[in-house]
């Protein structure tokens, strides 16, 4: 059966589909989660990693990534995330978030060194490691993103998909991945491939949303029972421009494929302050969120590990 056909399948037949194989594993057969029309949410039999189906193509995905910041009414979360990603930021949540992953680091190297910012949208990451002594450099599909660093704090991003971009060896002593590895084909190549940029004993911090997440387990049930409205919420959870979704099992198995040894995994929490919505969402949204911290279904995964 085709990825065509298993959009059309029942969760049965989902099951026995032959897709494109698990990025984690390699194995093709697959559960529906949710069939959203234009796509579909799969979770591999075998190792549970979640993707969307179908993946697009590297043009599809810079229109998708340039889209969440060009139109408002497509990608709202996008717009009211980072537009607090300017000279003049205030030290909220977020900025002191990346802080804290910059220390992680530099408390595994004893100290700053090159650092490869993959994703690195607005640059505002970049900025606040030179801050601290770090020789940043960075990568983003996205000319918009890399106009914007450029102007607001002078850092350089190289633009075009990470995939393709050349660099000349091992050269790095760290790399970070900011909510970026649940947006690329490929995460396990894409992790190689930061493994093979790093010195020996070079690390890296991976931060990604958690799909084992009491927010996301709630939605989901949601929209199993065909609650009014569950179309409109899992287009807000699932978005566009997310393609795999991971668990604590399913990143530690990842990250330790593409030849990292794990120093950390933490849960964290997701900062509302950035969006724009009402009471009467941000309200349960907080309720849901603190009771998911409360039972170890957080909404956020960092991951910081070392070359082996």
């Amino acid at each position: 059966m085709s990825s065509l056909d298993a959009r059309a399948a029942t969760p049965a037949a989902a099951d026995a589909a032959p897709l494109v194989p698990c990025s984690l594993c390699g194995g093709t057969r697959y559960h529906l989660v949710h069939d959203m029309g234009w796509r579909q949410i799969l979770r591999c039999t075998t190792c549970g990693l979640t993707r969307a189906d179908p993946l697009p193509s590297l043009a599809d995905k810079l229109a998708i990534e340039t889209q969440g910041y060009t139109d408002e009414h497509a990608f709202p979360e996008v717009a009211d995330f980072f537009k607090n990603c300017h000279r003049n930021y205030v030290e909220d949540p977020v900025i002191r978030t990346m802080r804290r992953h910059l220390a992680d680091l530099e408390a595994t190297l004893a100290g700053p060194g090159a650092l490869l910012d993959v994703g690195a949208g607005t640059g505002v990451f970049m900025h606040l490691a030179r801050e601290r002594g770090w020789r940043p450099s960075g990568v983003d599909i996205c000319p918009l993103t890399a106009e914007k660093a450029a102007r607001e704090f002078g850092v350089q991003i190289a633009v075009g998909p990470f995939e393709e971009h050349h660099f000349d060896g091992a050269q790095f002593d760290a790399a970070t991945l900011l909510d970026v590895l649940e947006h690329v084909r490929d995460p396990l190549a894409t992790l190689r491939r930061v493994h093979g940029l790093l010195r020996p004993g070079g690390a890296v911090y991976i931060a990604v949303p958690n799909q084992r997440c009491l927010l996301t387990a709630l939605v989901d049930a949601y929209a199993r029972a065909g609650g009014p409205g569950a179309q409109q919420l899992l287009l807000r959870l699932y978005v566009a421009p997310h393609l795999h979704y991971f668990t604590p099992s399913t990143i530690r198995r990842l990250v330790a494929a593409a030849g990292f040894r794990i120093r950390s995994l933490r849960q964290g929490s997701v900062y509302l302050g950035r969006y724009r919505m009402s009471l009467t969402m941000r309200i349960p949204l907080e309720i849901v969120l603190a009771a998911g911290a409360a039972v170890g279904m957080n909404a956020r995964l960092g991951v910081l590990a070392v070359r082996q």
